[in-house]
Order: C-alpha cells, then sequence, then structure tokens
C-alpha cells in the first residue's frame, strides 16, 4: 500500500497554525499508526512545514517528536518520501540537511517525479509548479497573500474565526476579485488554470495517473487526476495505491471514511 497526504502546514503552535488546531495532531498520529499497521509508505505531496509563516528552526522544535515519527511509518524500516512544495522552500536547495538531523531515511525529492506501479505509470507533483502565483521559488503573489493571512491570524488570535480559517477568508476576497479580472480579461479562474496545467503535465509525461496537492482542495477528475487536499483545513483527505489501483479517504476520529469528489 502506498498513502499519499499534502499540507500539513506545520508552523510553531502559535496563532497561525492551522493544523495545531484542536485534535488534528492526535489523528495524524493514529493515521501514521494506520499506515504502519498495513504495512504502507507515505509520500508526502509538499508543504510539510509552513516556512512562509514560521522558520524553520521554530517549526521544526515545536513539531520535532512529528518529524521524527515520519522516520519510520512503517514496518519496512525506512521513513516517509517528502517532496518539497512552495512553503518548504525556504530550505533552501539542500533539504537533506534537515533530514540528516530530524529525519533520517526519509527520502528527499526536490521536484515532481513518476514511477510504475502495478503496471500504470504515476506522476506525482505537489502542484504549485501548475500555479500562476507560485510556480517558482522567487515570493510572489502566493506568498504575499500568506503574509497578509498571517498577519490577520495574529490579529484574530488564531487561525480560525467564526467556523472559517482566517486565510481562507483572507485569500478568498483576493480570488474573488482576481478571478473576476481574470474572467473579464478572457482568462480562467485560478483553480481552473491550475487543473488545467496539472493535466498538461500528465499528459507531457505520458502518465496513467497525475497526483498532486497544493490547492488544498481534494477530489478527482475521472480516473486519471487526483488531489490530496490538506491536512490544515476542515478535512483530512488522503490517498490509497494498491495496485496500480487508486482510492480516496478522509481520517476522522473513527478512522478512514470513503471519499469521492468530483473537481469537475
Amino acid at each position: 500500500m502506498i498513502y499519499c497526504i499534502s499540507d500539513l502546514h506545520l508552523g510553531d503552535r502559535g496563532y497561525r497554525d492551522n493544523f495545531y488546531v484542536g485534535d488534528r495532531e492526535m489523528r495524524f498520529y493514529k493515521f501514521l499508526d494506520y499506515v504502519s499497521d498495513n504495512d504502507g509508505s507515505l509520500i508526502i505531496l509538499g508543504d510539510l512545514l509552513d516556512l512562509w509563516q514560521t522558520t524553520a528552526a521554530r517549526a521544526i522544535g515545536a513539531y520535532r517528536d512529528l518529524l521524527k515519527r515520519l522516520t519510520y511509518t512503517g514496518s519496512h524500516g525506512y521513513g516517509a518520501s517528502w517532496l518539497v512544495g512552495n512553503h518548504d522552500n525556504a530550505l533552501g536547495s539542500s533539504p537533506e540537511s534537515l533530514c540528516d538531523i530530524e529525519l533520517p531515511g526519509c527520502l528527499v525529492r526536490r521536484g515532481p517525479f513518476e514511477t510504475t506501479i502495478g503496471g500504470r505509470k504515476f506522476a506525482f507533483l505537489h502542484g504549485n509548479e501548475a500555479d500562476p502565483f507560485c510556480h517558482d521559488e522567487n515570493p510572489g503573489l502566493g506568498e504575499i497573500t500568506a503574509i497578509l493571512s498571517g498577519m490577520a491570524e495574529d490579529r484574530n488570535k488564531g487561525p480560525i474565526r467564526n467556523g472559517k480559517t482566517v486565510e481562507d477568508e483572507t485569500t478568498g476576497r483576493l480570488e474573488e476579485t482576481l478571478t473576476i479580472w481574470r474572467k473579464l480579461t478572457g482568462g480562467k479562474s485560478r483553480l481552473d488554470e491550475m487543473i488545467d496545467n496539472v493535466e498538461k503535465y500528465r499528459l507531457d509525461k505520458k502518465a496513467d495517473v497525475v497526483i498532486s496537492g497544493h490547492t488544498h482542495a481534494p477530489g478527482r477528475i475521472g480516473t486519471q487526476h487526483y488531489n490530496t487536499g490538506s491536512w490544515c483545513r476542515d478535512r483530512d483527505i488522503f490517498i490509497c495505491i494498491d495496485a496500480g489501483a487508486v482510492s480516496m479517504f478522509e481520517w476522522t476520529t473513527d478512522g478512514p471514511k470513503p471519499f469521492d469528489k468530483e473537481l469537475r
């Protein structure tokens, strides 16, 4: 079994840290036990840390035990595979230095990769590569909105307000404005453009299936395009690959629950 998740956005357990809300950390440990009990391997498709909201030192210090737990996710004796995302990119070109200290045995990947599972070719990427706001390592509009969201979370003294994330409220207003502007100028919404670009990536790599994260919007398009969603919002989603067959689940306090949402 191969299990795929993304976008934990581990922070410093402060006002900006969505992962630290409620009992999510406890649920995540139980999910790791589930992966181990099934002798599975884990792929984290980016944004394990949120270094747009805090420093690497503070994030690593806050979640030292959890990071070490990722070094033995199954009885196979090696740790998770971690594909570095755009919120991880402050680690620079050598995130392996972190793994040498905190994640021995963790397989770190600096970019998208492909592999064959059960006779099907799979393409894995974080997804920021397809995002017009976050497609390279230079600070862009995505990072600017993250900073503004962090400031709003500090003022709110927490990442949640009226049952919604402050980040979604903050970025949502900007997204609505940009979407209107894009449509007026003949363009697509940011999400539609990202979905299309990920599909183009799949076709370019001649892959049967593409799996990505980044958008925090979990779901699938047919049987060829899957998004892992996020572990720092209202639903914790994971993907299971079993001999080339793909299925989606929501992790709950009672364990896995089938999740089947069409993105289009």
